[in-house]
């Protein structure tokens, strides 16, 4: 397993970058905000990508070797996280990484399938998908400002529903999903009650 990379830039597209480690030149696969970084440093630094190797396409066994580039272990553990949503895989995976961690982290601990929809790839079964595997297991990628157990103050709507609906018996997860899906239904509910009579009316 190549767990980094550390060598010279020698090329860098906007989802790759080739790096000379020894007179190798190992391609990697990266997302756009690593590629901002290795833009920044520019080609003939010496910069360390960390590493997730493995194969795209084909059986397993038989498809192409592939190399997924990170800025942090902590980017690539929350890659590693995001390969057990169903059908996703590294290359959807890395495509969907498309904003910082803690930023994607965030939405997927909310319950925020609106925000989760405008990553790449990232269509409402699978931000769905994303919820129901990864929602428990988010507090490790939030930045140490974020507060994994409610919605942040802004969306008092959501923290309001959220309450009530756990009251009445809900766990957060299902309750957080089913707000969601009440909103984006019926995007005028600017009441709580009227959310949660929403959520009752979708059961």
């Amino acid at each position: 397993m190549i767990r980094f990379v550390h060598g010279e830039l020698v090329a860098l597209g906007e989802h790759w970058a080739i790096i000379d480690v020894g007179g190798i030149g190992y391609e990697v696969t990266i997302s756009p905000p690593l590629a901002q970084e290795l833009r920044e440093h520019g080609t003939g630094s010496r910069v360390r990508v960390f590493t997730y190797h493995c194969e795209r396409g084909g059986a397993a066994g038989s498809g192409t070797p592939m190399l997924v580039g990170f800025r942090s272990e902590l980017d690539r553990e929350f890659f590693e996280e995001l390969l057990s949503v169903p059908q996703l895989g590294p290359v959807g995976a890395c495509k969907a990484m498309a904003v910082p961690v803690p930023a994607i982290a965030r939405a997927i601990s909310l319950g925020d399938e609106t925000s989760l929809r405008k990553l790449p790839g990232v269509g409402k079964q699978r931000a769905r998908d994303m919820i129901s595997k990864l929602q428990e297991k988010m507090l490790p990628y939030l930045a140490d400002t974020e507060a994994p157990a409610k919605p942040a103050a802004s969306d008092e709507l959501t923290a309001e529903t959220l309450a009530i609906l756990t009251q009445l018996g809900l766990s957060q997860s299902d309750a957080l999903q089913r707000i969601a899906a009440a909103r984006e239904a019926e995007p005028d509910l600017d009441e709580a009650n009227e959310v949660v009579r929403a959520v009752f009316r979708k059961r």
